[in-house]
């Protein structure tokens, strides 16, 4: 902050804020210890991203090949076309992994969703275990709907917008639990592919209605002038063709045809 020409008593309040900074939980009458929190900003305040973006100012790309997209707090993305490797190598030696992990859901370098869906399975799995040992000590059904849709479905629909690029494998995989945890609860519970079509559909909607979106250009080119629907975007690649974007286009035009 001194470096980019701040008054000196912004920076001098702002260290003096964050360090040596008491927090605890309260729940009605019971408080837990008081500790020290010596990393990061409160959560929800202004100042958390205004630091994240200071912090990253002179992080940039050098060329038309290169775009980078910050997440406030959290990461900095960046796609590199035309094998320019300059562009994020700059001398140092890069780690290059098979498999990332990033704010729950696994990454890979095929780009596919096969790692994920193992993760997911496996969790799907052990939580169901743990809604039959409810059912067995004649739990309630409306106690094992709570319990299946704050501990199962929390974790088997996760970010589940990403199911448009997963194989019909993986998915059937997913449903496979639904299916079960349906059998438990002696009821139909939507499918993996109808919980990601209507969040697909809504994360379009609020990308369309919400002009600071990184994506609301590249939707907003897509409108139609003769309709209400949206052009499909050109698909070279059956990958692009599966991905957020032209899926949920082609879903948004089936609702409004």
């Amino acid at each position: 902050m001194e470096g980019a020409g701040v008054d000196c008593h912004l920076p001098s309040w702002t260290t003096d804020y964050l360090t040596n900074r008491l927090q605890y939980v309260r729940l009605r009458d019971c408080e837990s210890d008081v500790v020290v929190c010596s990393t990061g900003a409160p959560q929800g305040t202004v100042l958390s991203p205004f630091l994240f973006t200071l912090c990253t100012s002179d992080f940039s790309h050098n060329s038309d090949s290169c775009h980078l997209q910050k997440f406030s707090d959290t990461a900095i993305v960046g796609r590199v076309s035309e094998g320019n490797e300059l562009e994020y190598r700059e001398g140092l030696d890069i780690e290059i992994v098979e498999e990332y992990k990033y704010l729950g859901v696994h990454l890979n370098n095929k780009l596919d969703w096969t790692h994920n869906t193992d993760t997911l399975y496996k969790k799907g799995q052990s939580r169901l275990h743990l809604l039959r040992r409810l059912r067995s000590f004649g739990v309630c059904r409306s106690l094992l709907r709570t319990f299946y849709d704050s501990v199962v479905a929390s974790v088997i629909f996760y970010a589940v917008v990403w199911s448009c690029g997963s194989s019909e494998r993986d998915r059937k995989r997913l449903n496979k639990l639904v299916r079960r945890a349906g059998s438990l609860l002696d009821c139909s519970l939507d499918s993996i592919d109808e919980v990601g079509e209507r969040r697909m559909l809504a994360k379009l909607t609020s990308i369309m209605d919400t002009p600071s979106h990184p994506l609301h250009e590249t939707v907003g080119a897509l409108s139609s002038s003769f309709s209400s629907r949206l052009l499909h975007p050109r698909c070279q690649r059956e990958r692009y063709r599966r991905s957020f974007i032209p899926t949920a286009v082609r879903l948004f035009n089936m609702h409004n045809t």
